[in-house]
């Protein structure tokens, strides 16, 4: 059985409301009972796990990664050649490393970007299904791109293209998301800007406002949401204008459309992560000198977006961008590290990778200890919520529905080499 009682610690559930020494238990995977300790709350033979001096946090959500990428550390390889000559196997094996790595850094949940036919729905249900070991997984199946758009150029020139990798018009669109939908799909990722792959520019729009919302009403017709890969201003000012639930990077983001996005609830998932691993160890993680610089002035607009969006009130919802080689699983902490460098407390970076991250993926369950909700907790050293920075080395327990996972990832940390630099 999935149960498991954490008692006598700090029990976090948002900047507003916490338990200095209370009861977190957890039965048949779902939380039971959150609040200050009570001895008559947990049948005996429970397990039971002592948290005194440690601070209990729910499960964190990464909104945005990258799953089936690189995951040897220790060989650097390209990104657009590890997409053009690995098989479908090879890269759901280095998922599945990654997604041991997030889990054992303390992220329960990732919502997946897309990787066309290497399988992360299906590891997603082997995963809901009690069959393998590891996080939450949310996926869009691949994403929705127009012919030299910006997912149709992460992709090398050798490599060949097959039917609906790319969809122009508005009819193509819609029957890529119905097609998507049917495969699986949790959420609907569409490329609205161009990006930084070879070929194009991160200022050029990619689809036109009526393509983009016949995808955003395809998606939402049958409740799932759109995510905008939207770098430029106006990829994002298309993007708002069909409706979508989010923006991803929003590099260019101004105050007009961050005004626009908290009027009509709209998220940002700033991604900073990725650009600050570039700006630091690019060049030594296969990134030319000039591709670094290019990515510069992308980074510093990032951090100015992210203010802009902060003022404006629009609700963040954390998201790396983590990707294998150039930002590696594991050290999602950064990207929290990062919120508050730029002005956030440490309850308020927090609850981007819960509250409103849940809120994003319209999950209530997930990144939350309220009763019913999904039993994913960590028990990290106390100094976490006055220092963001000691959640790299702070977690003493991971909990994924009901089960401390502690001893397994330490165990698969030297089999897998889950250890990230």
């Amino acid at each position: 059985m999935n149960d498991i009682a954490i008692e006598s610690g700090l029990v976090w559930l948002g900047p507003d409301e916490s338990y200095a020494s209370g009861l977190l238990y957890i039965r048949d995977g779902r939380v039971a009972y959150v609040g200050e300790h009570r001895p008559d709350v947990v049948p005996s033979g429970t397990r039971r796990v002592d948290a005194t001096g440690h601070a209990v946090l729910p499960g964190l959500i990464d909104c945005h990664v990258h799953l089936t990428t690189n995951s040897d550390t220790d060989r650097v390889i390209a990104s657009d050649a590890f997409r053009g000559q690995k098989t479908g196997p090879e890269k759901l094996l280095h998922g599945y490393r990654n997604s041991l790595r997030a889990l054992r850094a303390g992220f329960t949940t990732l919502r997946c970007m897309g990787h066309r036919g290497v399988g992360e729905t299906e590891l997603r249900d082997l995963v809901d299904d009690g069959l393998m070991v590891g996080p939450n997984l949310l996926v869009a199946p691949w994403w929705i791109t127009m012919t030299n758009g910006h997912g149709d150029l992460f992709y090398p020139p050798y490599t060949q293209r097959r039917e609906w990798d790319t969809a122009d018009g508005i009819d193509a669109c819609r029957q890529l998301v119905r097609l998507q939908a049917r495969s699986g799909a949790d959420f609907i990722k569409v490329m609205a800007s161009g990006g930084m792959s070879k070929g194009e520019q991160p200022h050029w729009p990619n689809y036109s406002v009526a393509e983009l919302t016949a995808i955003v009403d395809e998606a939402h017709d049958m409740d799932l949401r759109v995510a905008a890969h939207a770098l430029s201003l106006e990829g994002i000012r298309r993007s708002l204008e069909a409706g979508v639930d989010s923006i991803e990077h929003g590099s260019y983001l101004d105050e007009e459309c961050a005004a626009h996005m908290a009027r009509h609830g709209t998220f940002l998932v700033p991604t900073m992560a990725f650009n600050d691993w570039c700006q630091r160890e690019g060049t030594a993680r296969g990134l030319s000198a000039a591709g670094v610089e290019d990515l510069r002035d992308a980074h510093a607009r990032t951090i100015e977006a992210f203010a802009i969006a902060r003022a404006a009130g629009v609700k963040i919802a954390m998201g790396t961008d983590s990707s294998g080689t150039l930002c590696p699983f594991g050290a999602h902490y950064r990207e929290l590290e990062l919120y508050v460098q730029q002005g956030m407390s440490v309850s308020e970076a927090l609850t981007t990778a819960t509250a409103t991250a849940s809120e994003l993926l319209d999950r209530e369950d997930l990144g939350s200890l309220n009763v019913g909700a999904t039993g994913d907790a960590l028990v990290v050293d106390e100094k976490v919520l006055d220092d963001i920075t000691q959640l790299r080395t702070g977690i003493k327990h991971v909990v994924r529905a009901g089960q401390d996972l502690t001893d397994y990832l330490s165990e698969s940390a030297q089999v897998l080499r889950l250890d990230t630099r």
